[in-house]
């Protein structure tokens, strides 16, 4: 029997470790609304480091209190950590809802509206709402996307509102936060 020279070995011992190394899951896209595009758009709602992603409605007093104490904190912490944050408007409900004071997100109150519908023309009109709600709440309008269609797990793992997901780089959820959560709670709970 005739063995192989030394460096052969080594270099298919790499191949073969490099080889497992190569199998990279590809991030799963999502089909969203783009409110700034007007327009379907597939989403990964990943950045570098990962992602984070509230499940919101634009009537929910709740959310809205998210929206006006956590929110604009968050995304500016996103950005600095090349972490992407995502708004997903999942009621197609027309309303805006009306943040409490800081210490007691209970005393807000929910905003009245019509249902919109998930045809084009609904989610349209969510669209616009959410244009105003972003305008009201001082957020970056390309933060929001809906989803009213339930085409993401996010939608479909979500039971109250809003509920903040954790994604690390490759797209996994590794937390989930179901109602009002800190953002400096959120912040601490993203891969480094």
């Amino acid at each position: 029997m005739r063995l192989l020279p030394k460096s052969l070995w080594s270099l298919a011992a790499l191949s073969l470790l490099l080889a497992g190394c190569g199998e990279t899951q590809s991030l799963q896209h999502y089909k969203v609304w783009s409110v700034t595009q007007n327009a379907w758009q597939s989403r990964t709602f990943v950045g570098s480091r990962g992602g984070i992603i509230i499940t919101m409605a634009s009537w929910c007093k709740y959310c809205a209190w998210e929206a006006k104490w956590q929110e604009p904190a968050l995304i500016k912490w996103g950005q600095t950590h090349h972490v992407d944050v995502t708004l997903v408007d999942i009621s197609p409900r027309a309303g805006i809802g009306i943040a409490g004071p800081k210490n007691n997100p209970n005393s807000g109150r929910d905003g009245n509206g019509k249902y919109l519908g998930t045809a084009t023309a609904g989610i349209k009109a969510l669209g616009s709402v959410l244009r105003r709600y972003a305008a009201v709440y001082h957020e970056p309008l390309t933060h929001f996307t809906i989803d009213p269609l339930n085409h993401t797990i996010f939608a479909q793992k979500t039971q109250e509102l809003p509920t903040i997901f954790i994604l690390n780089s490759q797209g996994k959820i590794i937390y989930t936060f179901n109602g009002i959560t800190s953002a400096s709670r959120i912040e601490s709970t993203v891969p480094s």
